[in-house]
C-alpha cells in the first residue's frame, strides 16, 4: 500500500540513503513516487554484459562519462537505468551524490523477459522529463530504439550507433 503523498526529489533521496544503509534491503531495487520499494530479480550475467557493452560503446562514441546501474531520482521515484553517459563535468560536480539529482543526459534500458511495455514506457517519459537529452531500449531480440522529447526517433540524434553481438539475444 503507498503512503498517501508523493514524496519530494530531497525526500525520495534520503529515504533511498537510508534503505541503502539498512543490511535487511534486497540487493536490487527501485522506489516509487511515493518511497515505496519496488523489488526486482537481480539481473542476469546476460543482461549486466549486454549493458556494460553499451555504457563502453556510449564511451568510445562519446567520451569519458558512462556508467552502469547507477540511481536518479524522476519524477515516479528513483530508478536505476542499466547504463547512462554525462559529460565529465557533471560526474566532477555530482559524482559522490546517491542518488543522483537529476537524470543523466543519456539513460538506457536493457529489457529482461519480466519488464511490461507500461513499465519501460513510464521509465522512458520519466527519463526524458527529468532531463535526458535521448533514451535508449535495447529490445530482448537486440533491437535497439531511440527516444527523444518528441517521441521514438528513427536514429538517435546524438549519433549513437550500438552494434551488439548477435550471440548475446539468442
Amino acid at each position: 500500500m503507498h503512503a498517501a503523498v508523493r514524496l519530494s526529489p530531497e525526500q525520495l533521496a534520503q529515504r533511498w540513503r537510508e534503505l541503502a544503509e539498512d543490511p535487511h534491503t534486497p540487493d536490487f531495487y527501485e522506489l516509487d513516487e511515493f518511497g515505496e520499494l519496488i523489488v526486482s530479480p537481480h539481473p542476469s550475467n546476460q543482461h549486466e554484459r549486454i549493458a556494460f557493452l553499451v555504457a563502453k560503446a556510449l564511451e568510445t562514441q562519446l567520451g569519458p562519462g558512462a556508467s552502469t546501474a547507477v540511481s536518479v531520482v524522476t519524477d515516479i521515484g528513483v530508478k536505476r537505468p542499466d547504463a547512462v553517459w554525462m559529460p565529465e563535468s557533471r560526474w566532477d560536480e555530482h559524482g559522490r551524490e546517491d542518488p543522483f539529482p537529476f537524470v543523466p543526459d543519456i539513460c538506457v534500458e536493457v529489457l529482461s523477459p519480466t519488464n511490461t511495455s507500461a513499465e519501460i514506457d513510464m521509465k522512458v517519459a520519466a527519463y526524458l522529463r527529468g532531463g535526458a537529452r535521448e533514451v535508449v531500449v535495447v529490445g530482448l531480440s537486440g533491437a535497439v530504439r531511440f527516444f527523444g522529447s518528441e517521441g521514438e526517433r528513427s536514429k538517435s540524434l546524438l549519433g549513437i550507433q550500438l552494434a551488439l553481438p548477435a550471440k548475446l539475444f539468442r
